[in-house]
């Protein structure tokens, strides 16, 4: 019996000794803000030429740290969301290329530990609000089959559904990787069209229609479905958790991963802030995805807890640079890169390539840390980090060790965070995977591509991101040429060398040595 507890203990499913403890009032509530599909660029605390308001976002800034070399550990969000929550690069998952679609089965194992779960273990409320795209147990209707080994495509989706019991509670989702509360979509551009509390489908009654403003994307969908209530909706309830976690007065702390809807497509800004900003519809709803930020940061000043949380702001990935919709802007608008042809708007700064590349612009992304108590204010920092960090910074905030087995590839940002040994690196390698699973190795100077192209599916059609190389492989000297604009490879063919193994050993054992 005691060497079960002790493996139990071992792997986080049980709180830790006392004495490992501090006071429940010493430790912060965490609200982790996610953006979907935000540019480095759209930022105006990142880029003085974006022609985005985002002071909300700028004011987090100037309260906080701004890390200026931040790193989504994927260019695409499924597997990035899977790294912020396990802690580990997301080719170590079962998915090692694109995202889950439409019905797919959970890519987190029920075994591993997540960010949500040690919390929880530790003494905090915890709470998803908003997208998630990790997958569900979807349950099937009797008598009928579905292959959940394996993951779906855009074809099957209609086939899925007609498989599925919408009456039946979703499994393997959020409340099985340690949430204690789920509110919000699957995919906003994919369906079911509706929202989902605790597992269950909100309103019921879902019926196989064609959203007015989504191409493609016919499915089960609620009655009265609009884009455009998405976010605030996801808003709302947030604002209304944290207000319940104050008011229950338990000094228990909370964890609130708010991951929002925008700005990726369905691109649904509201009629308050069309024309807000000067960068299309896309800008607009950037600015009200920022507008509704300051709400959040105006609740917390309101219940007096500012002081005591620690608020992350940061995207999952980088921007896909359309500029509207197709169903309310047309071809020209939606095209990859419309952005800059219609208005001279970079969502990728002056980085490489965009959402999916390898290249900086696919994966370099915002991340700006708050806590007034311990942050601070108005600092920037320039150590590489990668999004997989936030887990080990949980354990060291906390002060509390974490299972050998879990999250290998995050490096814990504490010290950065209070403005400590700036100067120190945080980590040693740092390592991305685009869209088509290339990954790529950053390494002091070097960084090495393991594809000759982009390794992303998305071309802009107003910046060049087409490039294919002759050699196998791409290497950059980031220090003299961060842009990637001179490939290497075979100037320097023994550094190719060490970097592509050094890859290797990171797939093989978890460990660069």
């Amino acid at each position: 019996m005691n060497r079960i507890f002790g493996i139990l203990l071992s792997l986080g499913f049980f709180s830790p000794a006392h004495s490992q403890i501090k006071t429940l009032s010493s430790r912060p509530n965490i609200i982790y803000i996610l953006a979907d599909d935000l540019g480095y660029g759209d930022v105006l605390a990142y880029n003085k030429d974006s022609k985005i308001p985002t002071p909300n976002i700028d004011r987090l800034a100037s309260s906080g740290m701004k890390f200026k070399n931040a790193h989504s550990a994927s260019a695409v969000c499924t597997p990035s969301r899977y790294s912020i929550l396990t802690g580990n690069y997301p080719w170590r998952s079962g998915l090692k290329k694109g995202v889950l679609w439409s019905y797919d089965w959970p890519l987190i194992k029920k075994d591993q530990l997540t960010v949500g779960q040690f919390l929880k273990n530790n003494g905090y409320n915890t709470a998803i609000i908003g997208k998630w795209h990790l997958g569900w147990s979807w349950p099937i209707k009797k008598g009928e089959f579905i292959d959940s080994s394996r993951w779906g495509a855009m074809e099957e989706t209609i086939e899925r559904e007609r498989r599925i019991d919408f009456t039946q509670p979703l499994k393997g989702g959020p409340l099985s990787c340690g949430f204690d509360y789920q509110f919000g979509v699957d995919i906003p551009s994919l369906p079911p069209f509706c929202f989902i509390e605790n597992g269950n489908i909100v309103g019921g009654n879902l019926t196989l229609q064609k959203p007015q403003d989504i191409v493609g994307a016919k499915g089960m969908m609620q009655s009265g479905w609009t884009s455009e209530k998405m976010l605030p909706t996801i808003i709302n309830k947030a604002d209304e958790y944290i207000r319940h976690q104050v008011n229950m007065n338990n000094q228990k702390p909370f964890f609130l991963f708010l991951s929002l809807s925008a700005p990726h497509v369905p691109i649904a800004p509201n009629q308050l802030y069309k024309g807000k900003s000067k960068a299309g519809d896309y800008g607009d709803f950037v600015f009200e995805m920022d507008d509704y930020i300051g709400r959040i940061l105006n609740t917390l000043n309101e219940l007096n807890i500012t002081k005591n949380t620690l608020i992350i702001f940061t995207s999952d990935n980088g921007g896909a640079m359309q500029a509207g919709d197709l169903t309310t802007r047309g071809i020209e608008a939606s095209t990859y890169g419309s952005l800059y042809n219609l208005f001279n708007h970079n969502s990728s700064g002056k980085w490489k390539g965009i959402k999916g590349d390898i290249w900086e612009g696919g994966h370099r992304v915002p991340f700006i840390a708050s806590w007034p108590s311990v942050i601070p204010a108005g600092k920037t920092n320039n150590n590489k980090i990668s999004l997989t960090d936030f887990f080990a910074t949980c354990s060291g905030i906390l002060n509390i060790s974490l299972p050998h087995s879990a999250a290998i590839d995050s490096y814990n940002m504490f010290e950065a965070f209070k403005g400590k040994n700036q100067n120190k690196p945080i980590r040693e390698n740092i390592l991305y995977s685009s869209s088509k699973g290339c990954i790529s190795i950053h390494k002091g100077r070097w960084k090495y591509i393991d594809c000759n192209n982009s390794g992303g599916g998305l071309i802009n059609q107003y910046i060049k991101n087409d490039y294919v190389y002759e050699t196998a492989g791409q290497l950059y000297d980031m220090e003299k040429d961060e842009t990637e604009t001179t490939n290497l490879y075979n100037k320097y063919p023994l550094i190719v060398k060490q970097l592509k193994q050094l890859i290797e050993n990171y797939k093989a054992t978890g460990q660069p040595n």
